[in-house]
């Protein structure tokens, strides 16, 4: 008989039962490292709803979505994952029925899967399920030690590189410039970009501090007025060993065509390779219209392994 429950943490023939399920889709991640992960808080969420479908004891489909903070608070992201053995047993359709009134109940409005395969056996369910396709998204990979980092930043322009929390003389531009984001391709997600201020550029910076998380930024700054016009992040969680996810990169509208894009992004590589040896491999994601950006990633020495699409259900 199935059973679904709200994971119990304290539980460990739950947790054993959904790390099971969680595995299947990470075969190469330790299984004591995925485990002690489900205690870590994430700064990109207020909470975390995670249900796990059992049989006769054994994991056979987990939810792993997250309400987003801010001005997000309304919207929900993440994964349905049922086991390979027990595919198209009603499995994932029955965890999503119990997944909805969880994420109502917190004041969501809208849940949606960021990383569905294109072309996929979960996309076609999705769209079955009463979800729509509201973007593409590009996957790509970087190496590390195979990048190609020795892009250097234009004339009239330096670089300035910092953890945690930004320099206060270039705190107001670089909120600023985080608005540029705006200019990026729309998409028909429920996500709604932020309005960066001084102040919520500060409070980005406290979440990922209470979250663990060593917060690197590398920004290319105009010699004549002393302004950020360009910036790029990668936040580095605790369980960032080997591998982790690029964060976000902008350039003002004005300084566009420079180069400042792959200047920030190549210093960030430099950065890493010099204090964080151990890691290996850096993955990011960019909207399929995008394609400046996908060529940025490719000149530094990125590739493309998967195409995925953005799917979206309102609650």
């Amino acid at each position: 008989m199935l059973e679904i429950k709200v994971l119990d943490l304290d539980d460990e023939a739950a947790v054993g039962a959904y790390v099971d399920v969680w595995l299947t889709g990470h075969p190469t991640t330790n299984r004591q490292w995925a485990i002690e992960s489900l205690w870590e808080p994430n700064p990109d969420f207020g909470e975390v709803v995670r249900l796990v479908a059992r049989e006769n004891g054994a994991g056979v489909g987990i939810t792993s979505v997250g309400l987003l903070n801010g001005v997000n608070s309304h919207l929900a992201v993440g994964t349905i994952t049922v086991h390979p053995e027990h595919l198209r047993q009603g499995i994932g359709t029955a965890l999503l029925e119990a997944l909805l009134p969880e994420l109502r109940a917190r004041g969501g409005e809208a849940v949606e899967g960021w990383g569905v395969v294109k072309g996929s056996a979960g996309e076609r369910w999705a769209l079955a399920s009463g979800f729509r396709l509201v973007a593409g998204r590009v996957l790509q990979r970087l190496t590390i030690a195979d990048a190609v980092a020795d892009q250097r930043v234009a004339d009239g322009y330096r670089l300035e590189r910092w953890t945690g929390a930004a320099p206060e003389h270039l705190l107001v531009s670089l909120a600023a410039t985080r608005n540029s984001i705006r200019d990026a391709p729309a998409t028909g997600s429920a996500r709604q970009d932020p309005e960066w201020t001084p102040e919520s550029v500060r409070a980005d910076e406290a979440e990922a501090r209470a979250a663990g998380a060593e917060l690197r930024v590398v920004a290319a700054v105009e010699e004549a007025s002393g302004l950020v016009v360009a910036q790029t992040d990668v936040p580095l969680h605790s369980g960032d060993t080997t591998d982790t996810f690029w964060g976000s990169t902008m350039v003002t509208p004005a300084h566009r065509g420079r180069g400042l894009g792959l200047a920030v992004k190549a210093e960030m590589v430099r950065w890493l390779r010099d204090e964080r040896p151990e890691l290996e491999r850096v993955d990011s994601g960019t909207d399929a219209s995008n394609t400046h950006m996908i060529r940025v990633n490719a000149q530094l020495g990125f590739f493309t392994n998967r195409e995925v699409v953005v799917v979206s259900r309102a609650l």
